[in-house]
C-alpha cells in the first residue's frame, strides 16, 4: 500500500517523463535499430562470423551514439521547451568523469552479451541446437526483458502507461517468436537461424519503437495542450 510520500516521490520521477520526449528519442532509437537489423538480415555476407560481428559492432556503435546524441537533444528540449512551462531548478552539471563512466558503462551492456554469446557458439557445441532455435526464443526473451524493465518503469514512476506499454511489447515479442515457429526450425543451417533471427528481432524492435514513439506523441500532444505557453508570474 502506497504511503502519501511514496506516491509525492513517484510523482517526482514521472515528472521527467511529463513531456513525451524520452518515449520518442527511445522509441527513435529502437526504430534506428530494427533497420540495421532488417537490412542486415536482407544483405548477407559469405562469412556468418563477419556478418556477426558486422552486426555487433553497427548495434553497439550506433546505441552508443545514438545514445549519447539523444540525451544532449533530451537536456536541450527540456530546458527550451519543458521546463519554462512547468519549472524545473537544475543541479549541477555532468562531470567529465560521469560522461567517461557512462561510455564505459554504455560499452559493457553494449558488447558483453554479444561476446558471451559468440564465445558460447565457438566453444559449446551442445548450445549449438539452441542457438538454431534462436529465431523463436530471442525475440520473446528480449519482449519479456524490455516488457519487465517497463514495469519497474511503473513501479518506479506510477505512470500507468508504462504498464500498457509493457503489455504491448510483451505481445509485439510474443508475435515475432511466434511467426518464426509457425514457419518452422526443424531444418535450418546455423548461417539460416542467424538471418531468421535477425528478421525476428528486427520486426521485434520496429514494433516496440513504433509503440514508444506513439506513446510519446500522445503523451507530447497531451502535455503541450495542457501547457500551451511558458508560466509568466503575474505583476
Amino acid at each position: 500500500m502506497s504511503t502519501p510520500i511514496d506516491t509525492a516521490i513517484k510523482r517526482g520521477r514521472g515528472y521527467w517523463f511529463v513531456d513525451g520526449f524520452i518515449e520518442l528519442f527511445a522509441g527513435g532509437i529502437l526504430l534506428l535499430l530494427g533497420g540495421i537489423l532488417l537490412l542486415r538480415g536482407l544483405a548477407p555476407q559469405d562469412s556468418i562470423l563477419a556478418q556477426f560481428l558486422s552486426v555487433a559492432g553497427e548495434i553497439g556503435l550506433a546505441k552508443l551514439v545514438g545514445i549519447f546524441l539523444a540525451a544532449l537533444a533530451l537536456w536541450w528540449l527540456k530546458d527550451r521547451f519543458t521546463y519554462p512551462r512547468t519549472g524545473f531548478v537544475r543541479g549541477n552539471r555532468l562531470s567529465a568523469m560521469q560522461i567517461l563512466v557512462f561510455f564505459r558503462n554504455g560499452f559493457l551492456i553494449m558488447a558483453l552479451p554479444m561476446l558471451i554469446l559468440l564465445v558460447a557458439f565457438l566453444t559449446i557445441p551442445l548450445l549449438q541446437g539452441a542457438l538454431v532455435s534462436m529465431p523463436v526464443w530471442f525475440p520473446v526473451g528480449l519482449g519479456v526483458l524490455w516488457a519487465v524493465i517497463c514495469l519497474l518503469g511503473y513501479q518506479w514512476t506510477g505512470l500507468r502507461r508504462f504498464q500498457l506499454l509493457a503489455g504491448v511489447i510483451f505481445l509485439a515479442g510474443i508475435k515475432a517468436g511466434g511467426w518464426q515457429w509457425i514457419i518452422g526450425t526443424s531444418n535450418l543451417t546455423f548461417e539460416t537461424a542467424i538471418y531468421r533471427t535477425f528478421a525476428s528481432a528486427s520486426l521485434l524492435t520496429l514494433l516496440s519503437g513504433l509503440v514508444l514513439v506513439i506513446s510519446g506523441l500522445i503523451t507530447f500532444l497531451r502535455y503541450r495542450r495542457e501547457n500551451p505557453a511558458p508560466y509568466q508570474e503575474e505583476a
